[in-house]
């Protein structure tokens, strides 16, 4: 997937697909929706390529940011970061259960229907597994983890210009 094409992606999930198996489902912003045939594992380091990233060095340095080891939020840019939630239970040991959703794209969570239900643009409604609580509290640590990126851009650009 090129970066161009993922600005326009709201969510992105694993599903099974009958004749397929593991696939990817993608919610775009604008309402419509996708599929691509791959493994969550292969299509995260897809996306980590278009935007020349390290998932690990991602990982390390972001890790200590967070205050978490697991389940990061994806941070390819201060606009593009999205956050993992639990959408669905794996059948076999191994499969993915988290899906990435667009932080800005998430428009609210509610809790019912049972156990989270997230309203993403484009008008896409998707029950999750994940709780309330989680989901809620996952999202205000990508807004942290947004405002600092943020500051590190500005920084940046500011240094760029003196």
């Amino acid at each position: 997937m090129k970066a161009r094409e993922l600005m326009k992606v709201a969510a992105f999930i694993p599903i099974y697909q009958n004749d397929l198996g593991q696939c990817i489902k993608i919610f775009y912003r604008n309402g419509q929706t996708g599929m691509v045939n791959l493994s969550m594992r292969s299509f995260l380091q897809r996306i980590a390529k278009a935007f020349s990233l390290d998932l690990q060095e991602m990982r390390r340095s972001l890790g200590p940011l967070t205050g978490q080891k697991n389940l990061l939020p994806l941070a390819l840019s201060p606009l593009l970061l999205y956050v993992p939630l639990k959408s669905r239970k794996p059948a076999v040991k191994g499969d993915s259960a988290y899906g990435y959703f667009r932080l800005r794209s998430v428009l609210a969570v509610v809790a019912v229907p049972a156990p989270c239900t997230l309203t993403l643009e484009g008008g896409h409604q998707l029950t999750i597994c994940q709780s309330y609580r989680i989901a809620c509290k996952r999202l205000r640590t990508a807004r942290k983890l947004e405002g600092y990126l943020f500051e590190q851009y500005y920084d940046a650009f500011r240094k760029g210009q003196a």
